[in-house]
């Protein structure tokens, strides 16, 4: 093939944001991806009909680094309704909360929380998503269990409300979580509605590679070295004036040597149910069942299941002990009022490398360059679709800094 300005290893988010800036700034840019598809963890695939996601993944069109993609437009975001059904796993007592936006009677809740509670979490999601993210940056950070305390939240309140509602975006059963990236999901929460789409999460990277230009993808070719103008893959070695390693954490330690990360993981069962009536709320789980959520995606998108049926995506936090089918398919019955029998198991998804942890204190600003090579990925920023696609611009920025990029001559 011809030469090109830079490789980037790794066709997730990080590298199609990092081929995206260095295309518009006039490089040419080979991906290498292991895979035989694009697009990284955030995955989909068809079964008998439905169509199920790589784990529980939902998109927030809020997300600034999404908007500057530009990609919006190009992609088919069905939301879900700003409001959250809270159901005891023992009692099958039910709470609702909601945005004022979408319900004022449902954001007030029921006599068992506490409307000083609810007004102080209001005040601090409100906070987060008017004052500018400098300022989120700047105050000292610690545990969002440790901040939510501080801000005077009663026990009761975290442990009932804010737990169950913040453990499906973290993948924190204990809120160890660093509180700055806490605020800046409480932004992105308030400023948009998260969805899906009704081909699946795979809809976001396919977007963002149909508005590549002078990119070249080398799909199913496993990196095995690399230096700072090199990639040898299982075919062939490929050079270029710089690298970027655009990888998950874990494999870009493999690579190139990057320090350790601890990840979270995520089971997550896809369940087919005769067609629901009010799936678009979400549901979360209290008490000592294994499920934390359960969502209707074909609320909005029906094209994720067959006609005339339901898929839920019902998640627990970790690798799940029990993947018990019955078990599963027991709460989910009780969760939207169906016999046992009517509901089926499609498949289910245990995700080790789900989330990188984020303890505190969060650095928002840590290095691009690693040695000769430089990196991308959610681990140097947060783990997230925000992170991702940032830290794929960070590295594209690091490397045209560099000024090491000229014109490559195209005989």
């Amino acid at each position: 093939m011809e030469p090109v300005d830079v490789i980037v290893v790794g066709a997730g988010l990080a590298g199609l944001r990092a081929a995206q800036v260095l295309n518009a700034n006039g490089r040419s840019v080979l991906v290498l991806e292991r895979a035989p598809v694009i697009g990284g963890r955030l995955a989909s695939v068809t079964v008998d009909g439905y169509v199920l996601d790589e784990g529980f993944q939902l998109v927030n069109p809020a997300y600034p680094e999404l908007v500057a993609t530009g990609v919006g437009g190009d992609t088919d975001l069905r939301p879900f309704p700003a409001i959250v059904r809270y159901v005891d796993h023992d009692t099958e007592r039910i709470l609702t909360l909601a945005d004022p936006r979408a319900s004022w009677r449902d954001a007030l809740g029921s006599r068992e929380v506490s409307r000083l509670d609810l007004a102080r979490f209001a005040g601090l999601s409100l906070r987060a998503a008017v004052e500018p993210v400098s300022a989120i940056r700047r105050r000292r950070d610690e545990s969002t269990r440790a901040a939510l305390a501080r801000y005077g939240l009663s026990t009761g309140f975290v442990e009932e409300i804010v737990r169950p509602f913040l453990r499906g975006a973290l993948l924190d059963d204990e809120l160890e979580t660093s509180w700055r990236y806490t605020q800046l999901l409480l932004r992105s929460f308030v400023r948009g509605r998260p969805g899906t789409y009704p081909t699946g999460v795979a809809a976001l990277p396919a977007a963002l590679a149909a508005r590549l230009g002078d990119t070249t993808f080398r799909l199913g070719e496993a990196a095995t070295a690399i230096d700072a103008t090199s990639v040898t893959t299982s075919r062939e070695t490929y050079r270029a004036r710089r690298v970027i390693v655009a990888t998950d954490a874990s494999s870009a330690r493999e690579l190139v040597g990057v320090p350790p990360v601890r990840w979270r993981a995520q089971t997550t069962w896809w369940l087919a149910t005769p067609r629901l009536e009010d799936g678009a709320v979400l549901r979360l789980v209290r008490g000592a069942g294994q499920l934390a959520s359960a969502l209707d995606v074909s609320a909005v998108a029906p094209e994720r299941a067959r006609p005339g049926h339901s898929l839920v995506a019902a998640a627990a936090t970790g690798v799940a002990e029990d993947t018990s089918d019955t078990s599963v398919r027991e709460t989910i019955a009780r969760l939207y009022g169906l016999s046992v029998a009517d509901v089926e198991v499609v498949a289910t998804s245990a995700v080790s490398r789900a989330l990188v942890e984020a303890p505190a204190p969060l650095s928002l600003s840590r290095p691009s360059v690693w040695g000769d090579v430089v990196l991308a990925g959610d681990y140097l920023q947060t783990p997230s679709i925000q992170g991702a696609l940032v830290s794929g611009r960070r590295a594209a920025e690091a490397v045209l800094h560099r000024a090491v990029i000229g014109s490559v001559s195209r005989d």
